[in-house]
């Protein structure tokens, strides 16, 4: 029977090869009917690809992330005295530099005014720039301590570490999802805009892991706080403060703020890793760095290339370094010589020569006393006498930051 037709006499093709309808319309439905016979598979293969490229490239397939909406969130700056002022500038400054998308807010004393005076006016010369150069939010507040409101100090009476409970204030900025309060004596090293977007908690709190006593024991540092604003939480705190100072024993003249942090959330914070979220500069000088590598308990002599102390890494990994090197002052007031020999990092004894950790130590300070004069416009602080700083009953820093309630 031919080709045509199989075992059973039946057509294996239309045995019309033209159309059965007359006219255009029979003709253009016959040949669509042909075309899809002779290549429907090569466009079914062609839409499937053109399927998998829409997906792949901006369909609906896996849903975009929304974008962020910066301006939900905030760097936060108190300020109390002249001195603090010119820091939280020079961390605005390196936000500037490093490309952070996040809002600026300067909290400062509501007794200073942005109208400058004179040419000798650097506390509102400063207020200007800060809103003017690098967009921060002014916000006028009085400044707290143990005894409710203080005066601000100024920059021969500088203000006392009671005022250091200012910066709870940062609880109450409600206008932000999120807002990150970094203390003001500190060099920031790299852009820190990844922390905004962890996820959601009321504070998030490095450990201070330069702290005395069992590593599981060690209090949370308010060097660093990611805070998701919430104005009962200022209150609540100044009712505890008030509390505390009710009973016998109460110093003043301390860090209430760490102690305060660490009562409200010392079980419940989310804890941010201190490596590479706070640094401490006496860490350059320190023999042990095993709480600062976490390798406390592990095997660090087994793979020294990665887990050993190497002080480039340490400071090329570093976000955020914290001066605190007691009893030699902060790096707005300048080394008695006597104290920076004594203080400076030994290089494992070494009478003679120089090592790493002693050019990172002291290019640390220099570093941040250079910029202070260049964006501030203010010398340091002459040194005081050595012999007076060693005997001074201040607490030393690890009770200014690692102080428990």
């Amino acid at each position: 029977m031919g080709d045509r037709y199989d075992d059973w006499g039946n057509p294996t093709r239309p045995r019309h090869d033209m159309p059965r309808e007359k006219g255009v319309m029979g003709a253009l439905k016959f040949y669509i009917k042909r075309f899809s016979r002779q290549y429907g598979t090569l466009l079914s293969s062609i839409l499937f690809a053109l399927c998998l490229l829409y997906y792949f490239l901006g369909g609906k397939g896996e849903p975009r992330p929304k974008p962020t909406d910066w301006s939900k969130f905030a760097y936060v700056q108190y300020v109390t005295d002249n001195h603090n002022l010119c820091n939280a500038y020079m961390i605005f400054d390196a936000l500037e530099r490093h490309g952070s998308k996040a809002e600026r807010v300067l909290l400062y004393p509501k007794q200073w005014d942005t109208s400058v005076d004179s040419a000798l006016d650097r506390n509102s010369q400063l207020l200007v720039r800060a809103q003017k150069v690098f967009q921060a939010k002014l916000k006028p507040v009085a400044i707290l301590d143990v005894d409710g409101e203080a005066t601000p100090g100024t920059l021969n009476a500088p203000s006392s570490w009671d005022s250091s409970i200012t910066k709870l204030r940062a609880f109450d900025l409600t206008e932000y999802d999120r807002v990150l309060h970094i203390d003001s004596d500190s060099t920031l090293m790299q852009n820190l805009d990844e922390l905004f977007l962890l996820p959601s908690t009321p504070i998030a709190m490095p450990r201070a892991y330069w702290s005395e006593g069992r590593p599981n024991e060690w209090p949370l540092t308010s060097l660093m706080m990611l805070i998701e604003p919430n104005p009962f939480e200022l209150k609540n705190f100044i009712d505890i403060l008030m509390s505390w100072k009710m009973k016998p024993g109460f110093q003043t003249g301390r860090n209430y703020d760490m102690d305060l942090i660490n009562h409200r959330f010392g079980a419940s914070a989310m804890v941010l890793p201190h490596r590479p979220y706070a640094l401490l500069s006496a860490e350059f000088r320190s023999h042990d760095h095993s709480a600062y590598l976490g390798t406390i308990n592990g095997p660090r002599d087994l793979y020294p290339s990665k887990y050993g102390w190497d002080p480039d890494r340490a400071l090329k990994e570093a976000k955020l370094v914290h001066f605190s090197d007691w009893p030699l002052p902060k790096p707005w007031i300048m080394w008695p010589f006597e104290g920076v020999a004594e203080m400076q990092p030994d290089c494992g004894g070494k009478k003679e020569g120089t090592c790493r950790e002693r050019e990172i130590w002291k290019n640390l300070y220099n570093d941040f006393r250079k910029r202070r004069k260049n964006l501030c416009r203010i010398l340091s602080v002459p040194a005081p006498k050595w012999s007076d700083l060693k005997n001074a009953t201040q607490l030393k820093p690890w009770a200014e930051m690692a102080g428990s309630s």
